[in-house]
């Protein structure tokens, strides 16, 4: 474990790559109104990294959500991040399928699973990551798309 957290900078270089190259992808480039990142362990921290940041000079909302359920202001105008190293944690799931029925904007960050497959059949952008390490040594995976 030690040794893949000593490869956290790398790990960062290769996610700024692929985020660099997904959000080229991304249809919708609005502002949105606020932010949530859905997830829960390892998936989570990057959500919580990048709710720092913005707590430090951001001007959108962000909140970190570890629940089956979004909170009642999500709607048209949030941006919902689903993150699942995995793309199987059930809440996970379940809370992307809250922001499908009301109409969110969504963005999906895994390295497969459910999550992915259901991204594709719902045409939700989706960013892929290596899925070749434990979630909790995943850490730059999971944070640099979602920054």
């Amino acid at each position: 474990m030690l040794g893949l957290t000593e490869q956290f900078p790398i790990q960062c270089e290769e996610a700024l790559d692929i985020a660099t190259r997904f959000a080229q992808t991304l249809p919708d480039r609005r502002k949105p109104k606020n932010i949530v990142v859905t997830g829960l362990g390892g998936s989570a921290i990057g959500g919580d990294l990048v709710r720092v940041l913005v707590d430090l000079g951001g001007d959108v909302p962000l909140i970190v959500n570890r629940d089956y359920d979004l909170p009642g202001f999500v709607g048209p105008d949030t941006l919902v991040i689903a993150s699942s190293y995995s793309g199987n944690t059930e809440e996970t799931l379940t809370a992307y399928a809250q922001a499908r029925q009301r109409g969110s904007r969504l963005i999906c960050v895994t390295s497969g699973g459910k999550l992915a497959q259901r991204a594709r059949e719902d045409g939700v952008p989706c960013c892929l990551v290596p899925d070749s390490r434990p979630p909790r040594a995943s850490t730059g995976y999971l944070f640099i798309p979602t920054l």
